[in-house]
């Protein structure tokens, strides 16, 4: 297998396709960069602006380039020396009109030959959630009528521009009443099987292929539409049923990813279907075209080690092979997954903990913080379990019911407690108990979930243990498949409620500390500081040395340069406060302008001065245009914030007066007359940008030169202050690179630097540092003297050679004015301590030239001297 020495993540759609990306190709050679690191590729819905809603497998999106495109593409990229990982979507599919199994589901119903592809609940009507309002209104306003799909060739419910196609058996119950292209069609209909489907098609458009007949019919549709009793009685007669979209979280039957009724999750675990769905992309592995797979939401599927080890047989040992996988605290992957490791949000986290200050009396009290964590997470976990999730318990009651049942009448209502109560106790995404039973870590999740639910739920106490009993024992053969089926929907749904509760509810409700509100990240953390920054990197050397190495995705909350920036709070929160007490008091006046049952409560606030640091720019902000666009992404923003937490507002039921004040506040906050406060808060913001500059590089040496692929998220090679998306899917330009760092850098020159920074650590992993980085030991490297706090140190190490990485950290107000540099007197008479057992070599500074003799112990100002950061090897 040849590992990726680097990847780089690029975003197609968006203005970006197959041509355009050929263009790219010098920049990621000047980078460094081994492997292009690819969004899904496959047709998507018109205008899908991430690719993650698939509707055919086995076609490359024309919109991008199609197939031959793609070809090009891939062999542009070898010609250069470099490879392509896939991002592949095997959970889901989008439940879209344009997909032509899920168009086939529809007309044909059970019969249809892709039935079996989608995770559907036969024994009820297929729910179709896509109205606006309820059937019978949308009947009555008449939005919903019969009419001619003559794109499908087949009569259809047109609702607005969609067109859901009727069985053909129901034909028969629209009356011709002397219509002759109506009796036709229905005689037709009448004979039509779904394996003739496309010679029934045929012969539908033969009948209406004269315009004047078709005109004759569309009128004889229209009147029947008109008859209410008629129209709903054939709405009957369908396998499926339209209505309302919120009618999705009380009855949907279908799995669907998260609580997205508009994609359809994928029954990958049956043989057929893991065929169908990766035709293509096992294709391209095996024509050479693609090096790696990436695997979106790997907790989605029924069984995920079976899963990974049927793609491991179909796509050979020498695929690389990484999993979207989010580890909670000291959980590790699975040793027994035939991958090469996890997208890298693991590597955010460990990042976390270098760069906040874990001295803060905030910090001291970290059991107490644990605690109400805790309980507000258990809280929010509750509340999308009973709202979005709803319809998913009620399944899953639903089967319990059938193996916990005791006559009692409450008894539903006491499992569906037992379910969500179980399931809010959840430390981790999810279990993975198979059908040989739990294994040791597992019946030790299984048992502190029964403990905390039981202290929680005692009157669901009996149920409660027969669903646990249910997750923990294996198969029985004789009533193994109703248990069997029971924990395998618990554990696709688990991690579905895990990330909505908390990275989309809680961490959009916490406000003091943004930067940790990150997904991957634990929402009972507190800084462990570098100490556990090295254990984590210690262990990831052992455990996973070929996972990505993430700072920014498409899915983080917030650009990586954004938080760094925002990591810097940490270290003056007293200052933070006082600032953000002082910008509610000069905006006071605005304030008041907001009805009383509208304005923004004090932690809403705050979380908004708090993002806004995040994003505020570099320069000093010239004229007014400047603050244009930065208003736009904030109010955006602002209330996809608001309605993900779901305090006052939110996505199923939006409060439209209270989301007008935000926007109403923000437009005054952020007004170019305001310039007591944009004065204000650009100077204070000053120490909080500088100091967060000198994050940056840090973290990103750092991701260059820790155990893990580097993973470079596209143009955040320059800065990426971005927001959640869709601002961090928005276009970039790429630049060229420094041809050499400068000498005394200033703050206008950290776009140039972080760049050229890129482009010589990973130039160096794909040469001389090729084994030390890729294969070396992690040593840390002990920082000793005044200044210890502020910077940490480690070495790679191989037979071959060794890489020492230097880095300031928790800099705020130690900065040089104007200059990317530190002040000299931070590091007086502060050293690093040279590791026991390595031989002393004379090193070379690769970001300055400079030459450094060894010693026991390294001066740090000297090694700092010329740039913030430093990578010495062996000269």
């Amino acid at each position: 297998m040849h590992l990726p020495d680097a990847t780089y993540r690029l975003q197609f759609r968006n203005g970006m396709d197959f041509a355009k990306a050929v263009e790219l190709i010098p920049h990621l050679v000047g980078l460094g960069i081994s492997h292009l690191y690819a969004s899904p590729l496959f047709t998507a819905v018109r205008g899908s602006a991430h690719g993650y809603d698939v509707v055919d497998y086995n076609e490359i999106d024309p919109a991008l380039g199609g197939y031959d495109g793609f070809v090009r593409l891939a062999h542009a990229l070898k010609a250069e020396g470099l490879g392509l990982v896939l991002d592949i979507v095997p959970n889901h599919m989008a439940a879209h009109l344009e997909n032509d199994w899920w168009h086939s589901v529809i007309e044909w119903g059970r019969l249809s030959e892709f039935a079996d592809c989608f995770d559907i609940d036969w024994r009820e009507p297929l729910t179709l959630p896509f109205l606006g309002r309820p059937f019978e209104e949308e009947v009555a306003a008449g939005n919903v009528r019969l009419a001619y799909d003559h794109e499908h060739r087949c009569l259809a419910l047109r609702y607005y521009e969609a067109l859901y196609p009727l069985n053909p058996t129901s034909y028969a119950a629209i009356p011709g009443n002397g219509n002759a292209a109506l009796e036709r069609i229905a005689a037709v209909a009448g004979t039509a099987e779904r394996k003739t489907a496309a010679q029934f098609h045929a012969e539908i458009a033969s009948v209406v292929a004269t315009p004047s007949i078709a005109a004759e019919l569309d009128q004889r549709l229209a009147r029947f539409s008109a008859d209410t009793l008629q129209f709903d009685r054939l709405h009957r007669m369908q396998s499926w049923r339209l209505m309302s979209w919120q009618t999705a979280r009380d009855k949907l039957s279908y799995r669907r990813f998260f609580e997205v009724a508009g994609l359809i999750g994928m029954r990958v675990e049956d043989e057929a279907v893991f065929t169908e769905t990766h035709r293509l992309a096992l294709a391209l592995v095996r024509e050479g075209l693609v090096d790696g797979l990436r695997i979106d939401h790997i907790d989605g599927l029924a069984d995920p080690k079976g899963y990974l080890d049927r793609l491991r047989r179909e796509a050979g040992d020498g695929t690389y092979v990484i999993v979207e996988k989010i580890l909670g605290e000291n959980e590790t992957l699975p040793s027994d997954w035939p991958v090469e490791g996890a997208t890298g949000y693991e590597f955010i986290s460990a990042l976390a903990d270098l760069l906040s200050d874990d001295t803060p009396s905030s910090w001291l009290s970290s059991e107490e913080r644990r605690s109400a964590a805790e309980e507000a997470v258990t809280g929010c976990k509750l509340q999308v379990l009973s709202r979005n999730f709803n319809t998913e318990v009620r399944r899953l009651t639903g089967l319990a019911a059938r193996f916990t049942a005791d006559g009692a009448p409450d008894q539903n209502v006491r499992t569906g407690e037992a379910i969500r109560q179980l399931m809010a106790a959840l430390p981790v995404y999810r279990t993975y108990v198979g059908d040989q039973g739990a294994g040791a870590r597992d019946s030790r999740i299984l048992d502190g979930m029964a403990a905390k639910a039981a202290a929680r739920a005692p009157g669901a106490g009996a149920e409660i243990a027969a669903i646990v009993s249910a997750l923990r024992a294996p198969v029985d053969p004789a009533d193994g498949k109703l248990r069997s089926e029971f924990r395998t929907r618990f554990q696709q749904l688990s991690g579905a409620v895990m990330a909505k509760a908390v990275e989309d509810t809680f961490f959009y409700r916490r406000g003091d500390y943004l930067a940790a509100n990150e997904v991957g990240a634990s929402p009972f953390w507190t800084p462990g500081g570098v100490g556990r920054f090295h254990a984590m990197m210690q262990d990831r050397a052992s455990q996973m040395p070929h996972g990505l190495s993430a700072t920014s995705t498409h899915d983080t909350k917030r650009g990586e340069d954004a938080r760094a920036r925002l990591h810097v709070v940490s270290e003056a929160p007293d200052v933070w406060a006082a600032a953000v007490d002082r910008w509610h008091g000069m905006n006071a006046e605005s304030m008041g302008r907001v009805p009383a049952g509208e304005k923004p409560d004090a932690p809403v606030e705050q979380f908004l001065y708090h993002s806004l640091l995040g994003v505020w720019p570099i320069a000093p902000l010239g004229d007014e245009d400047d603050l244009i666009s930065l208003h736009e992404r904030m109010v955006d923003f602002a209330v996809k914030a608001l309605r993900e937490a779901k305090l006052r507002t939110s996505w199923d039921d939006p409060n439209e007066r209270y989301e007008a004040a935000i926007k109403a506040f923000l437009g005054d906050l952020l007004d170019w007359h305001n310039r007591s406060f944009l004065g204000d808060f650009e100077k204070t913001a000053g120490p909080f940008i500088h100091a967060g500059l000198i994050n940056s590089l840090s973290q990103t040496l750092v991701k260059l030169t820790a155990p893990g692929i580097p993973d470079i998220y596209q143009g955040s090679e320059r800065i990426d202050l971005s927001l959640v998306d869709p601002d961090n899917r928005r276009g970039f330009s790429p630049r060229g690179s420094l041809s050499q760092l400068p000498q005394a850098p200033t703050i206008g020159d950290f776009e140039g630097c972080k760049q050229r920074l890129i482009s010589i650590g990973l130039n160096y992993r794909q040469g001389r540092g090729a084994d030390c980085l890729a294969r070396g030991e992690y040593r840390a490297v002990r920082v000793e003297g005044p200044g210890a706090r502020h910077a940490a140190a480690f070495m790679r190490r191989s037979r071959d050679g060794f890489a020492l990485t230097v880095v300031p950290r928790l800099v705020f107000g130690q900065t040089a004015d104007g200059r990317l540099s530190i002040r000299p007197e931070l590091w007086r008479n502060t050293f690093l301590a040279w590791p026991e057992g390595c031989q002393f070599k004379p090193m070379c500074n690769l970001l300055t030239g400079g030459v450094t003799e060894p010693r026991p112990l390294l001066a740090v100002a000297d090694v700092l001297r010329d740039f913030p950061v430093a990578l010495l090897v062996e000269a």
